[in-house]
């Protein structure tokens, strides 16, 4: 007996599966999407469907579950945050006047890093990376197709820095090339909400080549072809919004890496409880969503250039001294929509009327905010954005105050726009008319004045009767039934079926002309694309720039100043946002005042004295005022920082096996290699989680190469008291504690950062506030006051051994060293090797 096959329909929908293995495939079957076999029952998990079966030419039926196509996005989205892929295959034919099998085809597939849509967290960036490994280097690319941003980065030849670029900037896709090894893609797929998607080496296209921005970097070459060939892949398209790719340069900004933004809370909160606050939450009083996606890249980015500090700090302090040109361009700001994001969904080709709308919105008060930011004379850049009025007064009549979701139904453009559109409209409009009349007409000759005209996509427009009255049919009224169901029966006549004809050609070709005006439309507004871009990128920065004066007025903030030697000196200087939650309780402010010769401030005292938030208070105090925002102290006068290191808290990384020593070891690794004598090095309680000599004598060698062989600012926090006696042979090094006042075993904690040593822990008294079990207690009290009177002794003493000079640039030589795969290089790779190892000899000899 011949093998039975599947149908025609389901031989299709296995060609594209097998074309497309990875994605979920969506195979639209009229108004709804189908998914079958193993789709079906993994979307029916994942999505909460009913599992069900279809007939497919074959006994058994296959696994299929369904959701209607105009609910398609939450579903979407859904899959999308679990880390799947989704393919879309549309109806490309109608099925109305499609013979045979309605032709069909996949219209684009959506992954985590290509899902677009007006759900989606306006200030969030949704980046993907593609990147290259040679074999010295890694460039990372990174590409936010929402907004059409490209940013790279060289990184040097490690899997763990490649892991922290990718954690840095919270990627959610990341593009690798086939040939990556092994041990890496294994590393790389097993990092959490992060997907891995691979791409085969293609040549850079021609009309993409500006967009390496006069780079002649082989590497960001190779990552953007990778990344252009996967978005002609999925996207079914080629993407032609992105903006130049710009050099995230070290030189130009304050380098922070993921522990350190993380441990300062910059753009993220760690608190457990939900009611934590990061800097950037707190920070955010911008209009727009692109302007608070600009202000986390300003937090996340400080700057080295003081000239450019200057130039932000100048238009904040005219925004505070001038009370109505804040207030009027607040209000302006008001109605700007994410104009970024808007440009690129018209030129990406899925913007709705809606957007259009917004976008004309925005465009009317960008005039008249370029007008006003003339005042800011420090960024004379914004005298010579483009206001794009031209492209306003094209738009600003096309689309009505209230327009549809989609222009399936037309109805999108106002009256007057298009000649041809308004006398089809009023054809259309006239032939409802008729209809109308014709109801009227029709119950007054049969006398039935139930009778109704309506009308549907399978019979077209009818007269239907009710059962009870089809007696009152003549044969002369010309009724011809069509239609019978339970309680009424459905008839045609000759007249309507010509005016139907006519009716419904009207409205097909009225909506197919919005369709053609939208798309001819959207083309207007594409070949104004980069002007757009521009005029958006100078809109975020003033929106920025309002929201930093808006603080500053409100919290009294100050305007730092910066100097050219190592000193600091910040007179009571506040945590941002302790500052403002601390409403009831007063919060005490603190000095920070280091001079030129001292770099390490040795910080000792009980827990919850402060020791930790006056460390954080003073790093996030140095990044607001790098990035030229005004900070809450009363004066501020200080350097400019290269980096900034930190060790805070006592945290593990259970699923790489490394216990909380070990990765505090790796932090403060990273610090000792790679600091400066310009750096800021933040380590709160070193040597902690091991054995307390071993501790002490960690912490003590840290403390003493700190000073010999770096001489970078150091706030160090500890509980080994011995350690305050180093002040007295090394002069880099003096100590401070937190003011505590003790009365009858109770303390009261002061929060005051006092000079000084502490005399003692308070580890007790504090363990009294935590109510722990009074013969606990006073156990300890018992105990403690043995181990006083005994002693305990130093098997130690304070050593001035001579440290070699930190070289950063030697470190990253040796890193890249032991990270050389030698056998895998070819003899040119070899030749550049060689080259970029030779550079970084000469830059250390200098």
């Amino acid at each position: 007996m011949p093998e039975k096959k599947y149908t025609p329909m389901m031989q299709h929908y296995l060609q594209l599966k097998e074309e497309n293995p990875e994605p979920i495939l969506f195979y639209r079957l009229g108004d709804f999407y189908e998914m079958f076999f193993e789709d079906a029952k993994l979307a029916s998990q994942e999505l909460d469907l009913v599992l069900t079966g279809r007939s497919a030419g074959v006994e058994e039926k296959v696994p299929m579950c369904g959701i209607p196509y105009h609910a398609a996005s939450s579903y979407i989205q859904r899959l999308i945050k679990k880390g799947y892929k989704v393919a879309i295959c549309e109806q490309l034919s109608d099925p109305a006047t499609s013979k045979g099998l309605v032709d069909r085809g996949i219209i684009r597939i959506i992954t985590p890093g290509t899902y677009m849509d007006e759900n989606q967290d306006a200030k969030a960036s949704n980046y993907m990376a593609s990147i290259c490994v040679n074999a010295y280097e890694i460039l990372v690319l990174y590409a936010e197709l929402s907004t059409g941003e490209l940013k790279y980065r060289t990184l040097e030849r490690s899997l763990v820095a490649l892991q922290k670029a990718i954690l840095e900037e919270e990627v959610c896709e990341v593009i690798c090339p086939m040939s990556l090894d092994k041990k890496w893609k294994q590393a790389l797929e097993e990092m959490e909400d992060v997907l891995i998607s691979y791409q085969k080496k293609t040549a850079l296209e021609p009309e993409d080549q500006n967009l390496l921005n006069n780079s002649d970097s082989i590497s960001l070459q190779e990552a953007l072809a990778q990344l252009m060939g996967y978005l002609r892949l999925t996207q079914k398209q080629h993407i032609d919004h992105f903006l130049p790719a710009e050099s995230m340069d070290r030189d130009l900004h304050l380098v922070m890496d993921y522990e350190t933004r993380k441990h300062l809370e910059l753009v993220s909160s760690t608190s457990s409880t939900g009611k934590g606050c990061s800097l950037w939450e707190f920070m955010d009083h911008c209009q727009s969503a692109m302007g608070s996606r600009l202000l986390k890249r300003w937090i996340e980015m400080p700057l080295l250039d003081v000239s450019l500090i200057h130039k932000r700090q100048k238009a904040i302090q005219i925004l505070i001294d001038d009370f109505l040109l804040r207030e009027e361009l607040k209000e302006h700001l008001t109605y700007v929509y994410d104009m970024e994001r808007l440009a690129s969904r018209m030129a990406y080709g899925n913007a709705s009327p809606r957007d259009v709308l917004q976008l004309k919105a925005t465009l009317e008060h960008a005039a008249p905010i370029l007008d006003l930011a003339v005042k800011l004379d420090s960024f004379p850049e914004f005298q010579m954005v483009p206001d794009c009025q031209e492209l306003f007064e094209e738009i600003k009549d096309a689309i009505v105050n209230e327009p549809p979701l989609t222009l399936k139904e037309g109805g999108v453009f106002q009256e007057g726009y298009h000649q041809k559109l308004d006398e089809l409209r009023q054809f259309a409009d006239r032939g409802q008319q008729y209809i109308l009349d014709l109801e009227a007409k029709e119950r007054e000759r049969t006398g039935i004045k139930s009778l109704k005209i309506g009308y549907n996509r399978v019979f077209g427009y009818y007269i239907e009767v009710r059962n009870g009255n089809l007696s009152n049919i003549k044969e002369e009224f010309g009724y011809h039934a069509k239609q019978t169901l339970a309680n009424a029966t459905r008839f045609v006549t000759q007249e309507l079926k010509e005016k139907e004809e006519q009716i419904l050609h009207a409205k097909e070709s009225k909506i197919k002309l919005e369709q053609e005006l939208f798309k001819a439309l959207l083309e207007k507004i594409k070949s104004r694309l980069f002007d757009l871009h521009a005029l958006a990128g100078a809109l975020a920065k003033i929106d920025v720039l309002v929201s930093l004066a808006l603080i500053a007025h409100e919290k009294g903030y100050i305007c730092p100043t910066f100097h050219p030697d190592q000193s600091v000196h910040i007179q009571e200087g506040k945590h941002p946002i302790l500052d403002d939650r601390m409403k009831k309780k007063r919060y005490v402010s603190n000095d920070w005042n280091m001079e030129k010769e001292q770099c390490i401030e040795l910080i000792t005292g009980p827990n919850m004295g402060g020791k930790s938030t006056y460390m954080r208070q003073n790093a996030l105090l140095v990044i607001l005022a790098q990035m030229g925002s005004f900070i809450p102290a009363k004066q501020a006068d200080m350097p400019v920082f290269d980096r900034i290191f930190t060790r805070i808290g006592a945290s593990d990384d259970i699923l790489t096996g490394k216990s909380t020593f070990m990765v505090e070891m790796m932090e403060a690794n990273t610090a000792l290699r790679y600091a400066t004598n310009r750096s800021l090095i933040l380590f709160d309680e070193i040597g902690r989680g091991t054995a307390t000599y071993d501790g002490m004598a960690l912490a003590q060698a840290m403390l003493e190469y700190i000073e010999e062989a770096i001489q970078a600012k150091t706030l160090f926090s500890t509980h080994y008291h011995e350690l305050t006696q180093l002040s007295q042979n090394h002069p880099g090094i003096f100590n401070v504690h937190v003011d505590v006042k003790e009365k009858q075993n109770e303390i009261e904690f002061r929060y005051r950062i006092v000079e000084g040593k502490a005399d003692k822990s308070y580890g007790v008294n504090v363990a009294r506030l935590a109510h722990l079990p009074k013969v606990v207690l006073d156990r300890a009290s018992m105990l403690l006051n043995d181990f006083e009177s005994q002693g305990v002794s130093q098997d130690y003493q304070p050593s001035l051994f001579v440290m070699e000079q930190v070289q950063p640039k030697k470190s990253e030589l040796m890193e890249r060293l032991q990270n050389l795969d030698v056998d895998s290089l070819t003899p040119r790779e070899a030749l550049d090797c060689l080259y970029e190892f030779k550079k970084l000899a000469d830059e250390i000899e200098e």
